[in-house]
């Protein structure tokens, strides 16, 4: 069995959308939505590793999406990449979602959560697209 070594943040952040989005179609809420934030956690990991080293992010961005959010906009203005953060600005959506509710009850998640949380993942799917065009 090979090793597991690098973490690979873009090619994360498009398998999660794609399993999100096939447990939405199934009526799969919970799994869903737990789904999309770790998507856009990833994504957000890919565009912060465009402008730090792997090392520097594990040791000091290593949150999950409901604080990675908010601290994405500050890592951002520091390195020149504020262009990055306007999609971002609003009221962070995933304040509500926690890498726990994995453990919850799959009623608590309602479709509307998860319709939020699948918004605003694809928000930073295109910031994640948007840089990759811009070429950084």
């Amino acid at each position: 069995m090979r090793a597991i070594t690098q973490s690979d943040f873009r090619n994360a952040a498009k398998r999660h959308w794609d399993d999100a989005e096939y447990l939405l179609r199934d009526n799969r809420l919970a799994n869903a939505d737990q789904l999309f934030g770790l998507s856009a956690e990833c994504a957000l990991a890919a565009v912060m590793l465009l402008f730090t080293s792997i090392k520097k992010l594990k040791k000091n961005y290593k949150f999950h999406i409901n604080e990675l959010w908010d601290k994405f906009i500050t890592f951002a203005e520091g390195r020149n990449a504020i262009k990055y953060t306007y999609p971002l600005r609003a009221s962070n959506p995933f304040s509500n979602w926690s890498v726990e509710q994995r453990y919850y009850n799959g009623t608590s998640i309602t479709k509307e959560i998860v319709d939020e949380h699948m918004k605003a993942a694809k928000t930073v799917k295109g910031i994640l697209n948007k840089a990759i065009l811009d070429g950084v």
